[in-house]
């Protein structure tokens, strides 16, 4: 076997979506109540930010939601609409920075999962992103995003290893994060690696970036500063009653945002 390094895996797609091809029923079904508990009208048109190879995206599409999809990869946009038109889904997707974007028309909800926030690295990157989003939705809607935090200063770091499998593809994979905290500007450096078998052939594609922590408190004080926004309520995993401040260790957080107006 021979092997390829490159550090382009999100030129893979393919290759992305089967290491992260999990169960996301929980999460969908999550957002699912949270929409109807907490918007002020039907959610019906539900954009998925930074949505990447759409696990969240096409499930809520099978659901009936009208979805829309943003990503800064054109490899995951291209990939997406494929599988979308397999599936026989009708999706609305946009290659666009989540800091500065506009759609054709509003949505009544907004997601943004798998700490696809981290990648916002500035205070100013994220009041840009959360204004972005409120421009998008209508008033009573919904924004919905989850977070990583650390339960600990001391060894934060975190490294998961999985195999997954599908036809004559295999995937290895292994994800370090937490890296290198820097505790004043709350950045650390993440690391992914793929190892792909192939019809007898191995590749390896890595990575490295940069990501930020945000924590609550911190956290509500940008939606403040951002306007537009109003806190809703917030959670340490995707059940309802798992409140945030009920949490002794939590590892992230589910935030739960509404525009501002609409029907009280």
């Amino acid at each position: 076997m021979r092997a390829i390094r490159s550090r382009e895996q999100y030129r893979t797609p393919r290759y992305y979506e089967i290491a992260f091809d999990q169960n996301r029923k929980a999460e969908v079904d999550f957002l699912v109540k949270c929409f109807k508990r907490y918007a002020r009208a039907p959610v019906k048109r539900v954009l998925d930010i930074a949505c990447g190879t759409g696990p969240h995206l096409l499930r809520l599409a099978e659901r009936g939601c009208e979805m829309s999809g943003l990503d800064l990869s054109p490899e995951n946009i291209a990939y997406l609409r494929a599988r979308a038109r397999t599936k026989g889904l009708t999706v609305n997707l946009h290659v666009g920075d989540m800091t500065r974007f506009t759609l054709p028309a509003r949505v009544d909800a907004a997601i943004c999962m798998q700490d696809s926030q981290g990648h916002l690295l500035t205070n100013a990157e994220i009041i840009n992103h959360l204004r972005a989003v409120g421009t998008v939705l209508r008033p009573g809607g919904l924004y919905i995003f989850d977070r990583y935090i650390p339960s600990s200063w001391t060894n934060p770091a975190r490294r998961w290893c999985w195999t997954k499998r599908r036809g004559n593809v295999t995937v290895r994979t292994t994800f370090r994060a937490l890296e290198h905290v820097n505790p004043v500007s709350q950045i650390f450096r993440e690391e992914m690696e793929f190892e792909v078998v192939e019809n007898g052939t191995r590749r390896v594609y890595r990575q490295r970036h940069l990501s930020r922590i945000v924590f609550p408190q911190e956290l509500r004080t940008l939606v403040e500063l951002a306007g537009g926004l109003e806190f809703v309520e917030w959670f340490y995993g995707f059940k309802l009653h798992q409140r945030l401040d009920q949490a002794r260790h939590p590892l992230m957080m589910i935030i739960v945002l509404r525009k501002k107006g609409g029907r009280g």
